[in-house]
This record gives structure tokens, C-alpha cells and sequence, in this order.
């Protein structure tokens, strides 16, 4: 089969657009995203009063690497021009297939007749060249050429090497209630506080390496950067302390799981004034949520290409 190979590919001529690489492949660079939540507010009631006011800081370091320059986008959503592009070539493909139906036939045939016969199936092949028209020959590499020649390097893509990070959380809550049960306390009311605190470095998968989520993509023609940004590979865990003599609550110390509140978040995109040797930019939007899981985040990235 090894024939076959060799005279199939020689059939076609595989061509390749030669441009300039944004970077060279290889190259190193890092990104670096803190996220900064905060939430502070009251909810004034009568009966049963709250407030609260939370802050939550992830910080996250991901070195990464520049893949080869592509034409297509891996991030990027395709634009008119390269869907065109795109479905022109599947006519070509299906004008080179239909071009060569008869000689893969034969193909098919000799590997059939000859059963791995290298010998058999290289006299078949020669056999069987001496008698194939040349202007099918010299189509079929047109048409393979014009299919297979892909437009000049456009996108450039960085995959994370590792990933490393730290997390903050500085909490607290305080509510009343005015349950009839509370009616033997002062101001006839019953109170709580929690507090939160946690911290420290952010831990990896349990058996794994320091893996990371986190893309780039660079547009050479639009000039824009486009991240999938990076997120916590693991649980991240606090101390809540609860002070309360509510109705039917305890007081206690528990360890509990934090939230991440970007995990759903798409890629983001942000133009380059200049290379990458110093790409940043700052996105903030609104958490939906009651009391401190309603809040705003603040995200904060920067690239810098080594």
C-alpha cells in the first residue's frame, strides 16, 4: 500500500501561502488576570433588616506560548470573506474528487488484485500510468493546488503553558429579625453576623498538573486580541463564622466552598494600540444575585510577549 501512497500523493500538489508569522512559533509570553468582586449594600426592613459587604480577589499568572500563524480563527468568529473562501474550496475538493474517480477506481482495483503484493501493485501502477491521459493528470494537480492553497497568515493563537494563582475573601453579613420568638432580647429583636475569611495560594487539580483554560488569539488584520480567560482549576474554600441567636440557628465555625463568578463568562475582546509587549485592558460588569452575590466584578488582565 505503500505504492499507492506515494503515487496518490504524487498527484497532487499541496501549496501553502507564504507570510511573515505575527511571532515565531514558540515564542513566551504571560498573562496575567486579577478579578476583583465587590459588594455593599443594605436592604432596610422593618422587621428584618440586613446588610453586608464583600470582597473577593483572585489573582491568576498563566505562562503561555505562540502556536504557528494561521489563516483561520480558533476564538474569532470567521468573517464573510474566509466563509466564501471556505465553501469555494469545497467545490474544488469536489471537482479534484470528481476528476480523479476513475484513477482511485483502479487504485482500489490494483490493491484489491495485488493484496499487498509491493511488487504486483508497483508493476500495476506502472502499467496502469502508461495509460492515463496526461491532461487529467496535469487537472487533477490544478485542482488540487487551487483546493489546498490557503490564504496569507492571519490569526495567531497562544496556548497556556501552567497556571498559577492566589485568592482572597474578606466578608461579613449582619442581619435582624423581629420573630415573635425574639421578644425576651433587647429592641425585641434576635441578630446574626457571619464572616467570612480565606485565603492563600489556589490549589491544582487533585492529580494533575497546573492545567489551564485560558486562550489567545491574535487578529493581525483587525489588530484586536481576543482572551478566554482563565478560571480556578479547583475548589476554592473559606472559614465562615456565624455569631447568631436567630430562631432555630446556631452559632459555629464551618469551612465552606467559595463561588467562582466568572466561569460563564465568553471570551473577551479589546483592541491592540500597539504589539503585544504590553497588551492590557480592564472589563467591569454587574453580578446578578440577593445581598453579596449580587455585586460588580472588575477584571483586570495584562500580556506581556517575553
Amino acid at each position: 500500500m505503500k505504492k499507492l501512497c506515494v503515487f496518490l500523493s504524487g498527484m497532487a500538489i499541496c501549496g501553502a501561502a507564504q507570510a511573515e508569522l505575527l511571532v515565531t512559533q514558540g515564542v513566551k509570553g504571560t498573562l496575567s488576570v486579577q478579578y476583583e468582586y465587590s459588594s455593599v449594600g443594605n436592604k432596610p426592613d422593618k422587621y428584618e433588616p440586613k446588610e453586608w459587604r464583600v470582597q473577593r480577589t483572585f489573582k491568576l499568572v498563566v505562562p503561555m506560548k505562540a502556536d504557528l500563524p494561521s489563516p483561520a480563527p480558533a476564538l474569532h468568529a470567521m468573517d464573510a470573506a474566509f466563509t466564501k473562501d471556505i465553501e469555494k474550496k469545497k467545490g474544488q475538493m469536489k471537482d479534484l474528487h470528481q476528476t480523479m474517480a476513475p484513477a482511485m477506481d483502479e487504485m482500489m482495483k490494483i490493491a484489491a488484485r495485488c493484496d499487498e503484493d509491493e511488487a504486483c501493485i508497483e508493476r500495476a501502477i506502472k502499467e496502469y500510468s502508461t495509460t492515463m491521459d496526461k491532461s487529467t493528470i496535469e487537472k487533477g494537480k490544478a485542482q488540487a493546488t487551487a483546493a489546498s492553497t490557503m490564504g496569507a497568515p492571519r490569526y495567531q493563537v497562544w496556548q497556556p503553558v501552567s497556571q498559577k494563582g492566589t485568592y482572597e475573601v474578606d466578608e461579613i453579613y449582619r442581619g435582624q429579625t423581629s420573630d415573635p420568638l425574639c421578644v425576651n432580647k433587647p429592641n425585641q429583636r434576635c441578630t446574626r453576623e457571619e464572616i467570612r475569611k480565606g485565603g492563600g495560594a489556589i490549589p491544582p487539580p487533585a492529580g494533575a498538573k497546573d492545567g489551564s483554560i485560558a486562550l489567545i488569539e491574535v487578529d493581525s488584520v483587525n489588530k484586536d486580541i481576543m482572551i478566554r480567560l482563565p478560571a480556578p482549576m479547583n475548589t476554592l474554600t473559606y472559614t465562615r463564622q456565624v455569631k447568631s441567636d436567630f430562631p432555630d440557628e446556631k452559632s459555629g465555625t464551618t469551612s465552606e466552598i467559595l463561588p467562582f463568578m466568572h466561569s460563564d463568562q465568553k471570551p473577551v475582546t479589546f483592541a491592540l494600540p500597539g504589539d503585544l509587549r504590553g497588551a492590557s485592558g480592564t472589563q467591569t460588569f454587574k453580578v446578578n444575585g440577593a445581598g453579596g452575590e449580587g455585586g460588580t466584578m472588575k477584571v483586570t488582565w495584562q500580556f506581556a510577549q517575553q
